[in-house]
């Protein structure tokens, strides 16, 4: 199977709150890259591919950071375990400490 992903990743936790017009829940990131993340969510009912969503990412040293995304998969064999493309404009924030975290200038006890 050839691998679709275009951007490199980090693996990296992080708790979160999701958001959209009709529900809320929690959750914590699997992996990040640039453009989106992995997310294992306590979201109900589930999310669902396409639909737009609101992410607060809790990051060490910046705090709350929001983030509109939209749903570009759900796993059909992890509950809750969702892939997200974040909408630009990314805030500089979540987009300096990606970068950051992809360079290796940051280490895990830092990132978690």
């Amino acid at each position: 199977m050839a691998e679709l992903r275009t951007r490199p990743r980090v693996a990296v936790h992080y708790r979160l709150t999701l958001r959209n017009d009709q529900r809320e829940g929690g959750g914590s990131t699997e992996n990040v890259s640039e453009r989106g993340a992995m997310l294992s969510t306590d979201i109900d009912p589930p999310l669902i591919s396409g639909e737009a969503i609101e992410v607060e990412f809790d990051l060490p040293e910046r705090g709350k950071v929001k983030v509109d995304a939209s749903v570009v998969w759900t796993s059909t064999v992890l509950p809750g375990m969702v892939g997200i493309e974040f909408t630009p404009p990314i805030p500089e924030a979540l987009a300096s400490h990606i970068q950051r975290l992809l360079a290796g200038e940051l280490r895990e006890q830092e990132a978690s």
